[in-house]
């Protein structure tokens, strides 16, 4: 009997000190149940759809599309899309802001050398932004920097449910020169 006592005794007191300890994150990473929301959130306001990205449609083979970004008017006004690209690279594109990687970008004005770089959207001095193109200009992009950077083609599929999705990647300059990065935003050739 008191051998059993001395078990129970000894189960509750490992119990009471295992659920005692609290992990300590001074390393300011995430504890494990976390949500990790932005500090700014950037929302497309005009998608047709969304799955795991926002999704943009134009109408193949030249059709016009815009991609409307959005921040919480709290958060700042909107001064320009200082970058854009497309591509599996895209993202590392739009966050190296070298000179030498301008004539990668899908904004590009054309330029070579010193004076190559790429062209802004300018803002309206509001908490919104729209960036416009289209399907015959990102083909002319694609034309520009070959299949390995823009390997979708600006062409309706003939499946359905594989759909040609061009992914674009943005970076954001906020009037206080914050600068975001959105999510990735796709449009879809129909």
């Amino acid at each position: 009997m008191k051998k059993q006592l001395l078990n129970v005794c000894v189960l509750a007191v490992l119990a009471l000190g295992s659920f005692s300890c609290k992990k300590v994150y001074d390393d300011n990473s995430l504890a494990p149940l976390d949500q990790a929301y932005a500090a700014i959130p950037v929302t497309v306001t005009n998608a047709n759809f969304f799955e795991r990205f926002y999704v943009v449609t134009a109408t193949a083979p030249s059709g016009a599309f815009s991609i409307t970004f959005s921040i919480p008017a709290d958060k700042g006004k909107i001064k320009e899309i200082t970058r854009v690209s497309t591509g599996t690279s895209g993202l590392a594109q739009v966050q190296d802001g070298s000179a030498a990687k301008a004539s990668l970008l899908y904004s590009w004005n054309g330029l070579t050398g010193a004076a190559s770089g790429s062209v802004v959207t300018p803002g309206n001095g509001s908490n919104t932004i729209t960036f416009t193109s289209d399907l015959a200009k990102y083909t002319a992009y694609r034309t520009r920097v070959g299949t390995t950077l823009a390997p979708i083609a600006a062409t309706a599929s003939t499946n359905p449910q594989a759909p040609n999705q061009i992914n674009f990647y943005f970076l954001i300059t906020l009037e206080d020169g914050t600068t975001i990065i959105p999510p990735l935003v796709r449009v879809r050739a129909i």
